[in-house]
């Protein structure tokens, strides 16, 4: 059974739900579990965009539509009133619900007549539409949605609630999709609408490459799990958006189980900021609280006085840091938050031109780390688009040497970051990983290639490559076949057989390589 214990006559949950003045209801490891360990899987409540998409989305089934000035082959077809879907839908399992479909035929006559008006729109209220829908559907399942956190009390006045009571439960109003004159109405749209900013998972269309289109989910167990900077968990997601939530590094029996609500490649400022805003927590763990964030540096700024050392935040638990002092780890020198401020605002707008090229991208991330860690969120952030460039270069039939070596360093250099800030199994690490041995099998082969290194020398550069792929794969066959994630455990798979193939050839030609003149005719002569 999923998420249960093998071993067990009875199969039996590998959690616990727990709870805490702290935490709420949280869960915690019933027993020990191993990397890559499936906890649990469960299918989404609700479905629906994260933002107002104008054309982009299949709303029945979450996929992405390809480009098209006839709008008519949008219209649902269930329904034919708006475009939310197109013919390619009708057999997925996640098409609309026929009281979805019920809805919009009943309203035909409102939509039709603010179609131009809505078509940007609807994406916005489809998520909660389907809330309201679910609580008539099924009272017993909405009833234990309704009890997860919502902190509506908080947000109540707040600008979050006003911007969902006008785009949101004032359009739903408008277009006859909730009754307008019950004044209960609101209260209920306004829990749905912070049940769903505060629990909802961001998630990628099927088959989407583009990481900026993104939907979002509600599961009902995930909704449980705690946060943590630096957590536990390594969640995989199919194309039906079924989640698998496995084990990233080993947990013992009786820890929390939890996982980043924010990206590890964000600062502790950043981070914390996201949480107060979205989730209505002050984060302290382990990262939030050390002023070096164990160690990965990824807010600090270079020490003025020694330049040997890096200033970290002083307080970092303050909801106000730079009006704090600074504090390098070095010589102890402090400095005053409005100044590190300063610094790095000037940073910042050396980063606004997005049109650069490798060679513009490597310039100005030497200028940053005359300033910055080289493990600054903002010197990744150059990292990220230099490793785009990169990519380019290396499926070329002869890639520029210098690219990569470069490539290869920025490979390295990500991939430690990732280790201190998101330990076991990663995407991102499984990504970087794969991207890392590209350079080293490139440039052993051009080394050799220009006898710059013999078939002796060459054979273990390439077996460092397999071995960095091998580690890559580990991961990425995580990963449903279906996503991106998938593909490239498909494409790495290749890439590792004919590399094997390649390092078997290169072994033989090196033990003909180091045979005397008599016995290679002595070889030649048995054959």
């Amino acid at each position: 059974m999923e998420g249960t214990s093998k071993s067990a006559a009875v199969p039996t949950l590998k959690y616990k739900i727990r709870y805490s003045e702290k935490l709420g209801r949280y869960l915690q490891a019933a027993t020990d579990l191993q990397p890559g360990e499936v906890i649990f899987r469960e299918e989404p409540i609700v479905v629906g965009p994260l933002s107002c998409n104008r054309n982009l989305l299949c709303f029945a089934c979450m996929s992405l539509l390809p480009p098209n000035e006839e709008e008519e082959q949008y219209f649902c077809t269930k329904c034919d009133v708006v475009p939310l879907c197109g013919s390619a839908c009708e057999e997925h399992p996640r098409h609309h619900t026929p009281d979805e479909c019920e809805l919009f035929r009943t309203n035909e006559d409102v939509l039709k007549k603010n179609l131009c008006y809505i078509t940007g729109y609807i994406s916005s209220i489809l998520m909660i539409l389907r809330f309201w829908l679910l609580k008539k559907r099924d009272p017993k399942l909405w009833e234990r949605v309704r009890s997860m956190e919502a902190h509506l009390e908080k947000r109540r006045g707040t600008e979050e609630w006003e911007d969902r009571e006008t785009n949101i439960i004032n359009m739903m109003k408008s277009l006859s999709l909730v009754p307008y004159d019950d004044p209960s109405v609101s209260e209920i749209l306004q829990l749905m609408c912070a049940i769903t900013d505060v629990n909802s998972l961001e998630l990628r269309p099927p088959g989407s490459t583009r990481e900026a289109l993104y939907l979002r989910g509600l599961f009902e167990k995930t909704s449980l799990l705690s946060h943590s900077c630096r957590g536990n968990l390594h969640l995989t997601m199919n194309r039906d958006f079924k989640l698998t939530v496995h084990a990233s590094v080993p947990i013992k029996k009786g820890d929390i189980i939890c996982f980043n609500y924010t990206s590890p490649l964000l600062g502790t400022l950043s981070r914390r900021q996201h949480l107060r805003k979205t989730k209505y927590f002050e984060c302290d763990c382990s990262v939030c609280r050390d002023p070096y964030e164990l160690g990965s540096y990824i807010s600090t700024i270079l020490c003025p006085r020694c330049r040997k050392g890096y200033l970290g935040m002083e307080d970092p638990l303050t909801k106000f840091p730079y009006e704090r002092k600074w504090k390098c780890d070095n010589c102890e020198h402090h400095m005053a938050g409005y100044l590190v401020k300063t610094t790095l605002n000037l940073c910042k707008s050396l980063l606004n031109d997005d049109t650069r090229d490798a060679k513009e991208l490597e310039i100005l991330k030497k200028k940053l780390l005359k300033t910055l860690h080289r493990n600054h969120f903002l010197v990744v952030e150059v990292k990220q688009k230099l490793l785009a460039t990169y990519r380019l270069e290396v499926v070329k039939p002869n890639p520029n040497k210098r690219s990569m070596e470069n490539m290869l360093n920025v490979c390295k250099e990500m991939y430690e970051l990732m280790e201190i800030v998101e330990p076991g199994i990663s995407r991102h690490k499984a990504i970087l990983l794969f991207e890392l041995h590209l350079p080293i099998v490139s440039l052993a082969n051009q080394a050799h290639c220009r006898q710059e290194i013999s078939s002796i020398e060459l054979a273990p550069r390439l077996e460092e490559g397999a071995s960095i792929l091998k580690k890559s794969l580990a991961m990425l066959l995580l990963q449903p076949p279906d996503t991106p994630e998938g593909a490239l455990a498909k494409r790495g798979l290749e890439k590792l057989k004919a590399l094997n193939t390649t390092i078997s050839d290169v072994k033989a030609l090196s033990q003909l390589e180091q045979l005397t003149v008599r016995e290679r005719r002595r070889l030649h002569k048995h054959k």
